[in-house]
């Protein structure tokens, strides 16, 4: 199996530059999957990647959702566009989201805030109210649970807190942790991705236990890329930190 990590140029949500590091993951049967797909301003560059690899958008079996938040999957409908016959996976817990049958999670948690939050940060929720509405949603054609084989050595690892349905994914061979959102890289350190929004902070924090004990070699970051050393102690040191 091969893992390959994308650089996307982006913006974070306070309009400062950032990378994002979705993946590719090619398995022995000679398909391909790109593991979340950034915005739509992000699809030019996520060609170009992709042809740096030798694929186009059509070499691609499917884009797995790690989980249903605007930067893994707002440019989604670019890649259907341009090869309607992608799949489109999920967990289990997200799917009726991703597919649009139900609110996402954190749609439903931006209006709420709306009832506490400052007058002066009204508007800037209300702009972004709308962005979460006008996600263009698509039919998940299958769906993933935890602990279970996506082909060859991929495994499902379940991580909540986040969101509900958060995927992991560990590459039981190379020991090759793809994290998504359950952790982030902040100044050379693990973090909690957005403590303030997350969900379900307890479970986002059983999550990087879960992870830590798988004992990884390496590890993906959505946000912050490869980390590959002193692992155990920056995951200890996250522990530590909200216990």
């Amino acid at each position: 199996m091969n893992i390959d990590v994308l650089h996307i140029n982006a913006k974070s949500a306070e309009g400062e530059p950032a990378i994002f590091n979705p993946v590719v993951v090619g398995f022995s049967d000679g398909t391909s999957y790109l593991i979340d797909c950034g915005f739509t301003y992000n699809f030019s560059e996520f060609k170009q990647e992709l042809r740096n690899l030798g694929l186009m958008i059509a070499d691609l079996k499917g884009i797995i959702i790690s989980h249903d938040d605007i930067d893994h999957l707002e440019g989604l409908h670019c890649f259907k566009k341009e090869y309607i016959d992608l799949e489109v996976i999920s967990s289990v817990e997200e799917a009726d989201s991703v597919s649009g049958r139900v609110d996402a999670e954190r749609l439903v948690q931006v209006r709420e805030s709306l009832n506490h939050i400052p007058e002066e940060m009204k508007q800037w929720v209300n702009n972004f109210i709308v962005e979460l509405e006008a996600v263009k949603r698509f039919e998940v054609t299958s769906t993933l649970v935890d602990g279970q084989f996506f082909k060859d050595t991929l495994q499902v690892i379940a991580t909540p807190g986040h969101t509900k349905g958060h995927l992991s994914f560990f590459d039981i061979e190379t020991r090759t942790l793809i994290a998504s959102d359950a952790i982030v890289v902040e100044d050379g350190e693990f973090n909690i991705a957005n403590p303030q929004f997350t969900l379900d902070l307890p479970a986002a924090l059983a999550s990087v236990r879960k992870l830590k004990e798988l004992n990884p070699e390496r590890i993906i970051c959505f946000h912050g890329g490869m980390v590959e050393e002193d692992i155990e102690g920056k995951l200890s040191r996250l522990i530590e930190k909200f216990e």
